[in-house]
């Protein structure tokens, strides 16, 4: 009997239970429905140890084995001296784990909590049947405890917590988001374990029935971001190997040109130049081809930021100038780069694109600076030129460039007749000023064009243009008027943008629209376009795959680095640049932040919560403190600081800032 009181004791529940089949026998526990999830331990000692259970095998020559219904699981697993996550969902399904492995209920908002199971030593399988998934456990014990239907930590446990007006919604959000399609969509080791292009294999949907691909143009640069904003080591194994697999695909090239394609296929075929018809069948567009080639540069700088990993950035150089060098062939010797086609798959561009003119510029200066951290001062003045030429004309009036001066804002895109086509852009507008491009008058001007259509664009964040209508069958692509109104990917830049503001009440509106929207279908988001807008009316806000990766991935990215304000640079650990709209405290246990902050009216204190010092940039100019001085204490310094400031913590050191003001 005391093996049953263990557990009902930790699950805080009475001790009047009803068996669910003969009740309690020598070999083990079998709870009553009170335990949820879990229905039986067979062959163990169950025994309390603080909050957690510790399952010890009785006979050592059988394993331990625990039943869970209406359930899905997760495994992780340590090998090639790198993390793996195993998700588990269909049927049949069994993965091997050697470190974890957790068992969730089937729905976000069940009441039931999930389980985590943490091996020391030993391994463990984990097969889906058709009531839930059966755990042989090959080990002397395994440490049993519980979380959240969707946990808030990432898969080794590490929590977060969000304690401020709407926190609690957020954090419930970024919990079914990163869960419920983040770390599922990782298929690696699981569907693709036989693929011809299997490591960095990461889905776009888990409805597999429609689209079943992995998809370097787009999709990987956002699935990433999503990734680098968690943080866990999980994480950024999952990055790297994403990373790794743009570049295997652009050295499979058939035509030695280093292109990205546009998408890999679970048979291997890589779409490397894909073409669309508009609705009329006038115009043609090539879809994406440059798009990857840009992307992969921030996705590598971000990563080395993550790291600091100098030695993979040298071993991969190569690879990233071979993807300059793809961009650079098709830049016109006035530094304009014909993209065709960045983003919108259903719009028709054939020719340069204001969008993809901004971030090229960007992608070279990172390129550049990558160089330069290697010592390659050459290859370092090479790149940065080509931003320079690809910025200058950016900002270059038409016709030459993409600045229309008599309307005031920058245009979508100009086809190759030299027609400029315009429907009042979000990202092309942005864009320009989120990088520093744009003059100042040409700034002021994007700022007033965004208030003037604030209406338009944040009806769910963020929709491409303000005048969505406005699009003829020759720009609408032949597969429907798809990617007009809201992605989860314009977001994420519309999110930078409003942080470059200071525009702090947008991106905490934003937030809370996606968690809402999210909500109401278990936090599964499909692709948003037209969202019963203009072209489809029909009821319904989503048109596209369902259970799709933009949104949750973009949601964390833009929760954890532009509301929360938490990124790691490449000169410090940790940067902390919040912009709460409330006062309260912010956790994050995961190693790679391990820092705790609390906002108030007295000021703001700052904890680092690791084991190690560790070095970080705090920037208190968006919080409402009214000041732009602060006295600054802490156990090894004091003085007074202005908003932004850089200092190291020992382990488990705080530092307080309270705001100096004036009369």
């Amino acid at each position: 009997m005391k093996i049953l009181i263990a557990i009902l004791l930790f699950l805080g529940v009475s001790t009047h239970v009803t068996a669910l089949r003969s009740g309690l026998n020598s070999d083990g526990a079998q709870p009553g429905s009170t335990d949820g999830i879990l229905q039986s331990i067979e062959n163990a000692n169950v025994t309390r140890t603080g909050e957690n259970l510790l399952v010890t095998r009785k006979d050592a020559r059988t394993p331990i084995e625990m039943v869970f219904t209406r359930c899905q699981g997760l495994g992780v697993r340590y090998e090639e001296n790198q993390w793996w996550v195993l998700p588990i969902n269909a049927t049949g399904a069994q993965v091997d784990a050697n470190r974890a492995l957790w068992i969730l209920p089937l729905a976000a908002t069940s009441k039931d909590h999930s389980w985590h199971l943490e091996l020391d030593g030993g391994d463990l399988s984990a097969k889906k049947t058709e009531s839930g998934l059966t755990v042989t456990l090959r080990a002397k014990s395994v440490t049993l405890s519980r979380a959240e239907a969707r946990p808030h930590s990432d898969p080794f446990g590490h929590r977060f917590s969000l304690e401020f007006a709407d926190g609690a919604e957020l954090e419930e959000a970024l919990a079914g988001f990163y869960w419920g399609t983040i770390l599922p969509s990782v298929v690696e080791k699981t569907m693709a374990a036989s693929f011809p292009y299997h490591s960095g294999y990461v889905l776009s949907t888990l409805n597999v029935n429609s689209y079943a691909g992995s998809y370097p143009a787009v999709d990987h640069e956002f699935q990433i971001k999503g990734r680098l904003a968690m943080g866990s080591e999980a994480d950024l194994d999952v990055v790297r190997r994403m990373i790794e697999l743009q570049f295997k695909l652009m050295n499979d090239d058939p035509e030695n040109l280093y292109r990205m394609p546009t998408s890999v296929q679970p048979d291997g075929r890589r779409e490397y130049h894909v073409r669309r018809n508009s609705q009329d069948n006038r115009q043609n567009a090539a879809m994406f081809p440059l798009t990857g080639n840009i992307e992969v540069m921030e996705e590598a700088w971000r990563y080395y930021e993550a790291r600091k990993d100098a030695g993979w950035l040298r071993s991969n150089i190569g690879n990233l100038e071979h993807a300059a060098g793809w961009i650079l062939s098709n830049t016109d010797q006035y530094g304009r780069v014909w993209s065709d086609v960045y983003y919108e798959d259903q719009v028709i561009k054939d020719g340069r694109v204001t969008q993809a003119q901004a971030f090229a510029a960007r992608a070279f200066v990172l390129l550049a600076d990558m160089e330069d951290l290697l010592g390659r001062r050459d290859e370092a003045a090479r790149f940065d030129g080509a931003a320079k030429k690809m910025a200058d004309v950016l900002v270059a009036p038409l016709p030459m460039g993409y600045w229309d001066a008599k309307n005031g804002r920058f245009i979508d895109w100009v086809d190759r007749d030299g027609k400029a086509h315009d429907h009042t852009h979000l990202l092309a507008n942005e864009l320009p000023v989120v990088f520093g491009y744009a003059t100042a008058e040409q700034a002021a001007q994007v700022r007033r064009l965004i208030d003037m259509n604030a209406e338009e664009f944040e009806r769910f964040p963020s929709f491409v243009a303000a005048k969505i209508a406005d699009y003829d069958t020759t720009e609408i692509g032949s597969g429907g008027p798809y990617d007009l109104c809201a992605a989860g990917r314009y977001w994420y830049w519309d999110a930078a943008f409003r942080e470059s503001q200071q525009q702090s009440e947008v991106l905490l509106d934003q937030l809370k629209k996606v968690a809402a929207e999210g909500a109401k279908n278990g936090y599964f988001m499909s692709e948003r376009y037209d969202m019963d807008h203009v072209y489809y009316i029909d009821g319904k806000d989503a048109h596209g795959a369902e259970k799709y990766y933009e949104y949750p991935n973009v949601f964390a990215a833009v929760l954890i680095q532009k509301l929360l304000g938490l990124t790691i640079p490449a000169d410090a650990d940790v940067s902390v640049a919040p912009h709460l709209m409330s006062y309260g405290n912010v956790e994050l246990g995961i190693p790679e932040y391990a820092l705790r902050y609390s906002y108030s009216q007295d000021g703001f204190v700052l904890k680092n919560l690791s084991d190690k010092p560790r070095r970080y940039k705090v920037d208190l100019s968006a919080p409402g403190f009214a000041a732009t001085h602060y006295r600054l204490r802490s156990r090894s310094q004091s003085g007074i600081v202005g908003a932004r400031c850089t200092l190291t913590l020992s382990a488990q050191e705080e530092a307080r800032w309270t705001p100096v003001r004036t009369n």
